[in-house]
């Protein structure tokens, strides 16, 4: 018997043989049949390797579904996580100090402090607005909490500011109004979506020259703010509230003679101090949200303890908390870190 390399020359040879110059008519038609053999597969053959591939690629798009959402949940955990940490590291590297200067996901025709309170409204949040999240709803400040926030360094939010006075540049006028009503088909999600300005969806809570909308505003009791509309339950595990939701003025679905918690829901924009890679404790970069639109809001959501609702006999008072405390993060849509990572493992299917 050849070994595999004599017998792969004596192939590379006969491929040079010229099968017409054969004398023998016996070896000549021999030589066409293996030269025939030489030339390429059969045509079953070729059936047999397409159905082959057929099958393989088959598999491999089953095993590759959703690979990129569920990458993208993963990375959606991790950050989560670091929020968590940083928000955290940061108040104990600045003497018991949370950050300040977070997005508020609201929306007011002016600054004016005296006139704000009534003014702010909640940024659209329908499947097509700006905000992905529905679990969120808009209320006036619970009475002193203004104070107990300004101790612990929480003095400001930032609100899109749809007064015309107050645009960047290269936006139309009238671009910062979410409803587009001061000027009709000007709305701030057409200018997020325009290709003819440097708006995008994580910055409209800038000011005009970072290219969003955005105003600081120093926070008091006359306030419009946004809350955790969802279930307490979700964020924190089961408690003595029970299914406890709060909707801006009172606490629904609370267990009787129970404490339940009121949230303050903030964007983590990146106008907040927390990313200043100056400041002790700031983060390096600014997380984002990626299971939205294009010209969907895509930061993180941050959920701060600032008041209870105290049920005794069934008539629930509500009150400011003696001091502010981080209560965790959801995700840009107001997914929990464990309902994230059931996205992550394929065990809730809601990419």
């Amino acid at each position: 018997m050849f070994s595999n390399i004599k017998a792969l020359e004596l192939v590379k040879k006969f491929s040079t043989v010229e099968v017409n110059d054969i004398q023998d008519a016996k070896l000549r038609k021999q030589a066409r049949k293996l030269k025939s053999k030489q030339g390429g597969f059969t045509l079953l053959e070729l059936l047999v390797v397409v159905a082959i591939l057929a099958a393989i690629a088959g598999t491999a798009t089953i095993a590759l579904q959703d690979t990129d959402a569920r990458a993208s949940a993963a990375a959606h955990v991790a950050m989560m996580d670091e929020l968590n940490k940083g928000i955290r590291t940061f108040r104990v590297l600045n003497g018991n100090t949370l950050p300040n200067n977070f997005d508020s996901l609201l929306t007011t025709t002016t600054a004016d402090i005296a006139t704000f309170g009534t003014a702010a409204t909640l940024l659209p949040n329908a499947d097509d607005q700006i905000l992905a999240i529905t679990d969120v709803t808009a209320g006036s400040l619970i009475n002193g909490a203004a104070e107990v926030m300004d101790a612990i360094g929480m003095t400001n939010l930032r609100y899109v500011i749809s007064d015309p006075a107050t645009l960047p540049d290269d936006v139309a006028a009238g671009g910062c109004d979410p409803a587009g009503l001061i000027t009709a088909g000007q709305s701030l999600q057409a200018s997020v979506a325009s290709r003819s300005n440097a708006m995008v969806a994580g910055n409209i809570f800038n000011g005009a020259t970072g290219n969003g909308c955005g105003d600081s505003v120093t926070m008091d009791d006359t306030s419009v703010v946004a809350y955790w509309s969802g279930s307490v339950e979700r964020l924190l595990g089961p408690g003595e509230y029970g299914e406890a939701t709060f909707d801006g003025a009172a606490m629904q679905n609370q267990t009787a003679d129970s404490v339940a918690p009121i949230l303050l829901a903030v964007g983590m924009g990146p106008a907040s101090n927390l990313f200043n890679a100056n400041s002790l404790g700031g983060m390096t970069s600014v997380p984002v949200y990626r299971h939205v639109s294009g010209d969907q809001y895509n930061r993180f959501i941050g959920l701060f303890q600032v008041g209870q609702s105290t049920d005794v006999g069934g008539t629930a008072t509500i009150t400011a908390t003696d001091q502010i405390s981080f209560a965790g993060v959801v995700d840009g849509a107001g997914d929990t870190k464990e309902e994230e990572l059931g996205e992550w493992d394929g065990t809730r299917n809601t990419i």
